[in-house]
C-alpha cells in the first residue's frame, strides 16, 4: 500500500510502497503532489497502488538513483515500523510496475536498443546496461506509446523482449482511476480505486 510522505528538508514530495517485499520509493512531481492532495491524499495517507500505477504513467512518480532497499524485520528497533501491511491488499497486482528485464529492479529504467545477439527492445536499469552493447538508450519516464512506436519504426527494430511488451500492454492500459470520485475516510481507511485494464480505443 503506497504511502504519501514529505522530505524533511524540502517542501517535495516522494511515495514509499513494497514492491517484491522490497521498499522503493517514487519521488513526486509537483503535479503528482497536486493530484493526490486534490484527492484527499495527505502526508503520511495510505492510498491505492492504482493511482501510483497513474502517477507513474504519466511520469509525475519516478525512482531515484539509490534504489529500493531491502525490507528489515518490524522488530528490529533501528527500522520504524512499516507503514504498508495494515490495509488489505490493493486490487492492482505489483507486477504492473515495469522492472528491469535482467534483474527485476526498478531503479533508473531506460528503454534501450541492445546489439546482441541480434537488434532487440528491451527494459534495463544501470548495472545491467553497462553489461550489454547498447545503441539507444532513453528514460523510461519519456517513453509514452507514440514515442515507442515510433522508436521501433525508425529504428526498424523487430524484435522486443517480454519487458517491453508488458510495458506496451502498462501505457495500453484505461487507468481510470476516478480522481475525482477518491473518497478519504480518515484516519484509517479509504476506498481503493480500481483500475480498467482494456485497451484503448485511441492512440494518442
Amino acid at each position: 500500500m503506497p504511502v504519501l510522505h514529505k522530505y524533511k528538508d524540502k517542501g517535495d514530495y516522494y511515495v514509499l510502497t513494497s514492491i517484491g517485499n522490497k521498499i522503493v520509493t517514487f519521488h513526486l512531481s509537483s503535479e503528482g503532489h497536486k493530484k493526490l492532495k486534490e484527492a484527499g491524499i495527505n502526508n503520511g495517507d495510505k492510498f491505492g497502488r492504482g493511482l501510483l500505477l497513474d502517477l507513474y504513467r504519466t511520469g509525475d512518480a519516478h525512482t531515484g538513483g539509490s534504489g529500493p532497499g531491502e525490507l528489515v524485520s518490524q522488530t528490529n528497533k533501528r527500522q520504524p515500523p512499516l507503514p504498508f501491511p495494515d490495509l488489505p491488499d490493493d486490487p492492482e497486482p505489483e507486477s504492473l510496475f515495469p522492472g528491469c528485464s535482467a534483474c527485476s529492479s526498478l531503479d533508473d529504467l531506460h528503454l534501450v536498443e541492445v546489439k546482441e545477439p541480434g537488434r532487440i527492445a528491451t527494459i534495463l536499469c544501470p548495472a545491467c546496461r553497462n553489461k550489454k552493447i547498447v545503441d539507444s538508450s532513453i528514460p523510461l519516464p519519456l517513453v509514452t506509446r507514440h514515442i515507442l512506436s515510433r522508436i521501433l519504426q525508425i529504428k526498424d527494430i523487430q524484435k522486443v523482449d517480454k519487458s517491453v511488451s508488458d510495458y506496451q500492454k502498462f501505457l495500453d492500459a484505461e487507468f481510470e482511476s476516478k480522481w475525482e470520485t477518491f473518497i478519504h475516510d480518515k484516519p484509517h481507511q479509504q476506498q481503493l480505486i480500481t483500475i480498467d485494464t482494456g485497451r484503448q480505443k485511441k492512440l494518442l
